[in-house]
């Protein structure tokens, strides 16, 4: 046995002991649970998460905040130290051997933090044996169902979540974009502040306050639902994506008559995240009929197929917005009120646009 050293910290009566040791050793400690299962005081276990914490670990990512625990025995006692110059130092005899392990198994439930410790279990663990790595833990005796409750209250309930697009905001900040996030987020960034972009001003990049304003989680899931970035069979680069979006959406507001930062009620989804969404889902429509056509994807080519589609339909652009015209009233309900009505809307005019197949000729050049 070896002695891990703890510091104790009273709340009014409530004791716990703060210590640290290795996340693959604390581990083969704790009652283990039936992944995906309902518990007591916690979330289901989600092994894809458990995956995903592993993975991010055995990449130099490090696990900064404390998992709590309770114990469930008398195997984890604690004793004073004596004659110690520190104030309130407490330790405890860890196990060391196989056997020891074995005698010290499900000596305590995790409280809070199940997911960042289980990652450690050796069928998801990733990270290399000889690798050095501690993890803070916070541990209550043999807590009772009073305490718990409190616990429980302080981890869960009294703890306000951060919005998910200020955590992007967060990752962006420290370089840990992935995925979607990281192919669409700079020409995001450019699509807010650049002037040609109608939506400069308008998009939400962590958690400012904008009367009207599109997330940027929002806008880089809409660009990437229509694969923005490969539209023209090859990756564009973001000052490409920047060009083409913002002729595009300048178009549908000379089409419309009117801009996307005005909020003109009269128009109702032209300027909310549903109007977006249908305007850039159709935007791929848009490039082929460029390319089939050899005309430059600008503005006024937009502003003029958007026209003539419209007016062979018996409408006008702004049709399709305007929550008082014959066209919104005769679909029997509203086609921006959910994601999935207005992808079907879109679906539909993409149909009329009629696409033909591409060529090699580049609109963007």
């Amino acid at each position: 046995m070896r002695k891990v050293y703890l510091f104790q910290v009273t709340q009014h009566n409530l004791k716990r002991y703060v210590g640290k040791a290795d996340p693959r050793d604390l581990v083969r400690l704790a009652t283990k649970v039936e992944m995906k299962v309902e518990q007591e005081a916690q979330r289901p276990v989600n092994p894809k998460r458990l995956e995903e914490i592993a993975t991010f670990v055995s990449g130099n990512g490090s696990l900064s905040t404390s998992i709590v625990i309770g114990t469930t025995n008398d195997n984890l006692t604690v004793h004073p130290v004596k004659e110690s110059p520190v104030k309130n130092l407490y330790y405890m005899e860890f196990p060391e051997t196989d056997a020891e392990f074995a005698k010290f198994k499900d000596s305590f439930d995790i409280m809070d933090g199940q997911h960042r410790l289980f990652s450690f279990l050796p069928e998801y663990k990733r990270l290399a044996d000889d690798d050095v790595f501690e993890l803070t833990f916070e541990m209550y005796i043999k807590p009772t169902t009073r305490d718990k409750r409190i616990i429980f209250k302080n981890t869960n309930e009294k703890q306000e979540k951060v919005a998910s697009n200020l955590l992007m905001w967060f990752r962006e900040k420290l370089g840990l974009l992935s995925g979607k996030e990281r192919v669409y987020h700079p020409v995001v960034a450019l699509l807010n502040t650049e002037t040609c972009s109608p939506l400069k001003g308008r998009i939400i990049m962590g958690a400012e306050k904008i009367t009207g304003g599109f997330k940027a989680q929002q806008v880089i899931t809409i660009l990437d639902k229509s694969d923005v970035i490969n539209i023209a069979g090859i990756p564009l680069e973001d000052d490409k994506m920047l060009q083409m979006i913002s002729e595009y959406l300048t178009g549908w507001e000379d089409a419309v008559g009117a801009k996307i930062a005005e909020r003109d009620k009269e128009l109702g989804a032209f300027s909310k995240i549903a109007g977006l969404r249908f305007m850039i889902l159709l935007l791929p429509a848009f490039y082929d009929q460029a390319v089939n056509e050899k005309r430059k994807f600008s503005r006024q080519f937009i502003s003029k197929k958007l026209n003539m589609l419209f007016k062979k339909e018996g409408m006008e652009p702004r049709d399709i917005f305007a929550k008082d015209s014959a066209y919104i009233k005769a679909l029997g309900n509203n086609p921006f009120a959910g994601e999935t009505p207005t992808t079907l809307l879109a679906k539909e005019w993409i149909a009329k646009l009629n696409n033909s197949a591409s060529t090699d000729f580049d609109p963007l050049a």
